[in-house]
């Protein structure tokens, strides 16, 4: 599949690869320059790969609560949640953010690319009272324009202040590219907005934002920034086998009601004791962590990585993986790569200090 602005992405000369079905750009001049680009100025990422489920109905917010980890009765207008669908065993379907357009009526839930499909599925499994279900992802475009210089750049093109604008609050604005909906949200740890839309403006707000200073970034750099702040990616560091409370999540699960799908499988797996934790590692030798190397201490395996890379800005290896809970930050282990041991130090992320508006 290719998202509307595919053709714009051929132009730039971007690296194509298939993620999960989708064409889309991996990198246009490279990982590291384009990660740069997006912590030190602006960053301009294709994101309509993303799923956009609308729940609508006078059931929608009840259903809703049912089916997430989180309480959406508090939730006002123009604000967004993120949240976690569980399995009845507790593991994670998927996470996601909840954008609450109308409370009580209306909502709609941004789901992983992968996820899709499973998700409305799920949900259509699940289904109560008088609530209507909606894939509307063929049908939106989005784009994440991420860095300190995205708001600037917003209003250059948009002519919108977004400095009023909250994080994890979102506006919808009509414009010269059609109605949008702005949210200040990311998946980088930097400053910055995601942009809905439908697709057939998406092309020339695309350019419009390059042509004001934005950097054109592939899905290289958006794992690297995603990883720098030890965000967790669905099907690499959680998925249906991991808990909330294993990945450290338990923020996103709001223990206080009375139930919801997955929270007696969760009960359960807590009661017979959580034995490994997501964390952090730093390398403090040569090395580069990848998914699927083994760590060890004293010469025992006691843990896994599930993501790794070089940091563009710490100029070394990091990594996330899942290590025994008796591991704490400061304490050292042993990452094996190709058959050596390269020591580690274990941390508790984020890698770098975020640099997101909160008001």
């Amino acid at each position: 599949m290719r998202t509307p602005l595919y053709d714009e992405h051929v132009l730039l000369r971007a690296r194509i690869v298939d993620f999960h079905g989708w064409e889309l750009p991996v990198w246009y001049t490279g990982i590291v320059e384009e990660h740069l680009a997006t912590r030190q100025g602006a960053g301009l990422f294709d994101i309509s790969h993303m799923g956009e489920i609308l729940v609508s109905g006078p059931g929608s917010t009840a259903f809703l609560e049912h089916v997430l980890t989180i309480t959406l009765s508090d939730l006002e207008r123009r604000r967004a949640r993120y949240a976690l669908l569980l399995n009845h065993e507790g593991g994670i379907i998927d996470d996601l953010l909840v954008y609450c357009i109308d409370p009580g009526t209306r909502y709609m839930l941004c789901v992983n690319a992968s996820n899709t499909d499973k998700d409305r599925a799920w949900l259509e499994s699940h289904i109560r009272g008088q609530t209507s279900i909606e894939d509307r992802s063929l049908q939106t475009v989005m784009l994440a324009l991420q860095g300190p210089l995205s708001v600037g750049i917003v209003k250059q093109v948009l002519d919108l202040n977004l400095d009023p604008l909250g994080y994890f609050h979102f506006l919808e604005q009509q414009t010269p590219f059609g109605e949008l909906m702005i949210s200040r949200t990311g998946y980088t740890g930097s400053d910055g907005v995601e942009i809905f839309m439908p697709p057939e403006q998406a092309p020339a707000l695309w350019r419009a934002l390059l042509r004001q200073g934005a950097t054109p970034c592939g899905l290289g750099a958006r794992d690297t920034l995603r990883l720098e702040m030890g965000y967790p990616l669905h099907g690499s560091d959680i998925d249906e086998t991991t808990t909330p409370i294993e990945a450290g999540l338990g923020y996103a699960v709001d223990r206080s009601k009375p139930d919801f799908v997955g929270k007696a499988g969760l009960e359960n797996k807590e009661r017979a004791g959580v034995n490994r934790r997501l964390t952090g590692l730093v390398m403090t030798e040569k090395g580069i962590p990848r998914e699927g190397f083994l760590c060890q201490r004293a010469g025992r395996t006691v843990g896994r990585i599930t993501s790794g890379s070089i940091s563009p800005l710490l100029h070394t290896g990091i990594a996330l993986a899942y290590l025994e809970t008796d591991i704490a930050p400061g304490d050292e282990v042993e990452v094996q790569i190709r058959a050596k041991a390269v020591k580690a130090r274990v941390v508790r992320p984020p890698f770098v200090s975020p640099g997101v508006h909160k008001r």
